[in-house]
């Protein structure tokens, strides 16, 4: 029997008594054909889900990860299966398009049922597979609740055109009995890297994504439940040479000080700013964490002065994290998304460009100088280590989501959180 098989064989049996598990599946990482068999082998013959699992299909290549997939659905067809699902759910974040073939049959089965991923798998989905479902969704005699599904559907698609001729007729449907039509629409395309201004659906975001790559140790704590977080593939890119500092303090304030995120000493290809020599990205993070929302102006040098008054900090005592000099790496397309809740603390979340990796609904900041919607340009994890020795959180430990006018030269700073 395979190492990898055998492993899935022994956690079927002891779980989690079975001996040094998480280095047992570290070894196999770099086998392909092992860690397949170990995931063909607990996904076959396991029952429960479990976050093994669900780490060690970071690891298969897309070749085995379609044969995964092939055998998920039938599964699925056959009895209920968790790990099927989360073989559909993690497929769908990261390699969309071998679920592509099968769209007929997934919208049949409802994989993950009402859960925020399970609609996924439709992204990016072709043009021409894309037009029947609008051609059904349009028709007069679809009923309310495939209409509902197929609106949400073609959302994630991501394709402008179909999304442009599905708008004018969902806005004659109420699709929500919590908010208006209109803000249902809006929420929906938010999540998904686009937005409405002035009646035209547009990106919000570039589709160039870099990862940052930290220092050895800088902020990877040992891990007795999860993988460390180096050894997940977003945490290993092959850095551009560039290094950028992040860090310490622009401007100190016993109550509400300026913390220093990261600059950019020249501006990165794919990035929505011109006309400034490099772009000094800082907030004040106590503000940030207790107002949920700060803006600032950049001047002809790059430097951020905060648009409206200091705020005194009742409540919130954040510090800086820990300066250092960081590296940045673009990212493979099979991590150009990533959602929070499914990276489950094992991937890299702090990203330059591309999509947020949004944790409630989209939330597309607006200039408050231009008025217009704001680009996003790079989101912050939680847990960087500060410079009193504990860590820089926001809110309870989400994300950052920083974004940019560049009419105005205004970035915006937004948290989420659970």
């Amino acid at each position: 029997m395979s190492k990898g098989k055998q492993l899935a064989v022994d956690f079927k049996l002891t779980e989690w008594k079975t001996p040094d598990v998480y280095n047992q599946l570290r070894a196999l990482m770099k086998d392909e054909e092992q860690i397949y068999a170990f995931c063909l082998e607990f996904l076959t013959n396991n029952t429960k889900s479990s976050t093994l699992f669900d780490s060690a299909l970071s690891y298969i290549s897309e070749g085995h990860f379609a044969e995964l997939v092939k055998t998920a659905i039938t599964l699925l067809q056959q009895q209920e299966s968790k790990l099927a699902e989360s073989v559909i759910e993690y497929a769908s974040i990261q390699l969309p398009h071998i679920l592509h073939p099968y769209t007929e049959e997934l919208l049949e089965l409802n994989p993950n049922g009402e859960s925020y991923y399970a609609d996924y798998y439709w992204r990016y989905l072709p043009t021409t597979q894309l037009q029947p479902y609008l051609e059904r969704f349009l028709a007069v005699d679809t009923d309310r609740a495939t209409k509902e599904k197929l609106f949400s559907c073609l959302i994630e698609s991501r394709d402008i055109a179909i999304i442009e001729q599905l708008i004018p007729h969902a806005l004659e449907i109420e699709l929500s009995s919590y908010g208006s039509t209109d803000d249902y629409i809006d929420g929906y395309l938010e999540m998904v890297g686009l937005c409405r201004e002035n009646s035209v659906v547009k990106r919000y975001c570039q589709d160039k994504v870099y990862h940052i790559l930290f220092q050895s140790n800088y902020m990877n704590k040992p891990n007795n439940v999860h993988l460390n977080r180096t050894d997940h593939p977003t945490w290993n890119g092959i850095s551009t040479g560039q290094h950028f500092a992040m860090g310490g303090y622009i401007t100190e304030d016993k109550n509400n000080p300026m913390m220093h995120m990261i600059t950019f000493d020249s501006i990165l290809e794919g990035l929505p700013i011109t006309g400034l020599p490099k772009l000094v990205l800082g907030c004040h993070l106590r503000e940030l964490n207790e107002n949920g929302i700060v803006f600032y102006q950049h001047d002809e040098r790059g430097n951020p002065h905060k648009i409206g008054d200091l705020m005194t900090i009742e409540w919130v005592e954040e510090n800086a994290m820990v300066p250092t000099q960081v590296q940045i790496a673009p990212a493979d397309t099979r991590w150009s998304l990533q959602s929070w809740a499914s990276s489950n603390s094992r991937e890299n979340l702090f990203r330059i460009g591309g999509e947020p990796s949004w944790i409630q609904n989209g939330d597309v900041l607006t200039c408050p100088i231009s008025g217009e919607k704001m680009q996003f340009i790079m989101q912050l994890d939680s847990e960087v280590p500060d410079v009193k020795g504990n860590e820089v959180y926001y809110g309870s430990g989400g994300l950052c989501y920083i974004f940019w006018c560049d009419k105005t030269k205004v970035s915006g700073y937004i948290i989420q959180h659970t």
